[in-house]
């Protein structure tokens, strides 16, 4: 196993808002990565859709892997609130922003 300490912490922030369709490929990729020092923060919008079952399926595969997925629901309110509240919880030395239709 690497060592996770010897490599900064990125941080992957993804508001979402009824993506329950297609989340799982961001998801799925960011699994795919090779760098070993991840942890992802999605936050709902207030979603309609299965978006909670969906990212929380993967809560044990990230951790599997050494990643850290959090997942936080919020009435929808917009994205730029989904991102500022987000952005509360980055612990990471670096910062990724993808869409959740990425």
């Amino acid at each position: 196993m690497t060592n996770t300490s010897s490599y900064p912490l990125v941080t992957l922030l993804t508001p979402c808002y009824n993506t329950g369709g297609i989340i799982h490929r961001l998801l799925d990729s960011v699994l795919m990565q090779t760098y070993p020092n991840l942890e992802m923060i999605v936050i709902d919008d207030g979603s309609s859709d299965n978006s909670a079952e969906v990212i929380k399926s993967y809560i044990d595969t990230f951790e599997g892997k050494g990643y850290s997925l959090k997942y936080v629901y919020q009435e929808n309110s917009g994205q730029s609130v989904a991102i500022k509240e987000g952005l509360k919880m980055v612990k990471g030395e670096y910062l990724l922003w993808p869409d959740s239709d990425d």
